[in-house]
């Protein structure tokens, strides 16, 4: 496996796939595998872990985890698109992924979804009339979670919530801008940032702090902090992004809002602050979304065994 990062699920996978190595370029890896698997088709890790699968005679399995590659211009474009095509098999985290990929004339596209959620430690402790008008998102401080559409809603929503509280915890080079967003809006006293990755079982008590999870990206392959914070019954209002509007529908585990509207985001926002029999039914419609789509053992055993059906074949 070469990426930024070892899957979540790594030490899980190796019940399926015995010796499993992970590599983060420009090292190449360094044994003989029956597969190599490329977490992303860009410059930094689509190469290296093409080389390595031809250098070994392994299976080469590249995947793709967001919506980016339409944002790709010049020689990443090129590179991503050699890569694509050289690969045995093209995973896509979700369907819209898939289309974008099979546009371009690639035919061996495989969906297999990226989230793995633990239910038994994102679970509700709290129901939501004990629980404060707390607005959370947690996830990486980048450019593509278009973060400042949130900061400036949740200003429309102290409008109508005064006392509400923005919590924005996970980390990446966007805080700077952030903080100064936030001051600017003079909303200091309302948002707290939570500068740190957290532990799982700090994330799941967060959550059951939380009123609404907020999400405004410009695209995901997941996401999957919204299924955390949903196995925790706490419901969503996102923009229509990754595999999220495939499996819930509007109104039913939360509210789907357009890209780029402050103003009917902080509407929906204000609506499920407001109304704690709605948050709590959309609440669990949602953990039982994602137990049925994602629970740990299921998915991590479904893209194992779809990646053994290729060497088999």
């Amino acid at each position: 496996m070469v990426g930024r990062s070892k899957s979540i699920a790594f030490e899980d996978l190796k019940k399926y796939w015995g010796e499993v190595d992970f590599t983060r370029p420009p090292k190449i890896p360094a044994s003989t595998y029956d597969l190599v698997i490329a977490q992303e088709p860009t410059i930094r890790i689509g190469p290296i872990a093409c080389l390595a699968a031809t250098l070994y005679g392994a299976k080469f399995v590249v995947e793709v985890h967001g919506g980016y590659l339409r944002y790709f211009t010049g020689i990443q474009k090129t590179i991503s698109s050699l890569i694509l095509r050289r690969a045995d098999l093209v995973r896509a985290v979700n369907n819209e992924i898939a289309r974008q990929l099979r546009d371009m004339g690639l035919k061996n596209v495989l969906v297999v979804p990226s989230i793995y959620v633990k239910t038994s430690v994102f679970k509700p402790v709290k129901k939501h009339r004990d629980r404060g008008k707390v607005v959370i998102y947690a996830g990486r401080f980048a450019p593509e979670k278009n973060l400042p559409l949130l900061i400036k809603a949740f200003k429309l929503v102290l409008a109508k919530e005064p006392s509400a509280k923005l919590m924005l915890i996970g980390k990446g080079p966007e805080k700077p801008s952030l903080l100064k967003i936030i001051r600017e809006q003079g909303i200091e006293e309302r948002v707290t940032l939570v500068d740190k990755w957290l532990s799982p079982e700090e994330l799941a008590r967060y959550y059951n702090e939380a009123a609404v999870f907020a999400l405004t990206s410009l695209y995901e392959g997941g996401p999957r902090a919204i299924c955390e914070a949903g196995a925790c019954e706490t419901p969503f209002v996102s923009t229509p992004v990754g595999i999220l509007p495939e499996i819930v529908k509007d109104g039913v585990g939360g509210f789907f809002v357009k890209r780029g509207e402050p103003r009917e985001l902080a509407e929906k926002i204000v609506t499920l602050l407001q109304d704690q029999e709605l948050r709590q039914e959309m609440g669990e419609n949602l953990r039982e979304i994602v137990i049925q789509n994602f629970e740990w053992d299921k998915a991590v055993r479904r893209y194992a065994e779809s990646y053994l059906s290729l060497l088999r074949s």
